[in-house]
C-alpha cells in the first residue's frame, strides 16, 4: 500500500486541478455556441417564433435576460403575428426593434 500512496496521492491532486478546467470548458462550450448563434443570426433573420434563447441572445441590443423575457412571452401568449408584437415585451421599445427590424423574422 506505501508504494501505491504517491500514485494516489498525485491521481488525486491530478484530479482536484482539473476541475477549474471543467467549469472553463462548459463556459468556452457556450461561448462557442452563442458564437454560432451570432454567425446564424447575421446570415438570416432570427424566427421570434421558433428561437431558442441563445439564438436570440446573438441579436444586437439582446441579453439573457431579454431573451427569456423574449420566450415567456411568446409561451404566455402564443407566437408572434408581426414583428411590432415584440414591443409588447418589457424593455423592448420602437427603438430596439428598429435596430432588430432586419434581424427578426415571425413567418
Amino acid at each position: 500500500m506505501k508504494k501505491f500512496l504517491p500514485t494516489i496521492v498525485v491521481a488525486c491532486a491530478v484530479f482536484i486541478a482539473s476541475a477549474p478546467f471543467t467549469t472553463q470548458a462548459k463556459n468556452l462550450e457556450q461561448k462557442i455556441e452563442t458564437a454560432k448563434s451570432q454567425l446564424k443570426a447575421q446570415s438570416q433573420p432570427v424566427n421570434l417564433n421558433t428561437a431558442s434563447e441563445s439564438e436570440l441572445q446573438a441579436l444586437p441590443g439582446i441579453g439573457a435576460k431579454k431573451a427569456q423575457d423574449i420566450v415567456a412571452y411568446r409561451k404566455a401568449n402564443g407566437n408572434f403575428k408581426r414583428i411590432e408584437d415584440l414591443t409588447n415585451v418589457k424593455g423592448i421599445g420602437a427603438r430596439m426593434l428598429e435596430k432588430l427590424k432586419t434581424s427578426i423574422s415571425v413567418k
